[in-house]
């Protein structure tokens, strides 16, 4: 081959070369992904029902850095923190477990050590989901305790 054929097919090569890569990586920035959108608008404090959610296709690489729920799983059953908006992409952080515990509230505390238990009314100071950790006051003595809550909406605070 003389060296102006190969330089000839070296240009057509590099002509052509981007009209090949570019309808490949095109389909890829064109991958659709289905996420759970609100089918209706949901406001703070409601529980999040399937009924709620249906799923809508987003194109990948604009969702892919986002922190969103990726499955209807992800947000079932769960609480808004904030509203969330129709057709719009769920943020992780704008939902949370359902509180069961209400600041204000009056709870019964259990204190639990080496089988002595003791059970008193406290103040609940923070609000709080089952299994995390709230401050509550005991009215009569003033003085704040840690307590887990559980699932019948008690603290119960253990010794060490």
């Amino acid at each position: 081959m003389s060296a102006s054929k190969r330089l000839q097919s070296l240009i057509l090569l590099i002509l052509f070369l981007p009209v090949c890569v570019t309808p490949a990586s095109a389909a890829s920035r064109r991958e659709v992904v289905k996420l759970p959108v609100p089918a209706m608008m949901i406001y703070p404090g409601d529980k999040i029902e399937e009924g709620m959610l249906r799923e809508h296709g987003f194109i990948k690489s604009t969702v892919a850095q986002l922190s969103i729920a990726n499955r209807m799983d992800d947000v079932v059953g769960l609480e808004a923190r904030r509203t969330l908006f129709p057709g719009k992409p769920i943020p992780i952080n704008a939902v949370q477990d359902p509180v069961v515990v209400q600041r204000g509230s009056s709870v019964l505390l259990v204190f639990k050590e080496e089988g002595l238990e003791i059970r008193a009314i406290v103040e609940a100071q923070e609000s709080g989901a089952v299994g995390t950790n709230i401050r509550a006051r005991n009215p009569d003595t003033g003085l704040s305790v840690m307590g887990k809550v559980q699932d019948d909406g008690s603290l119960l605070a253990e010794g060490e």
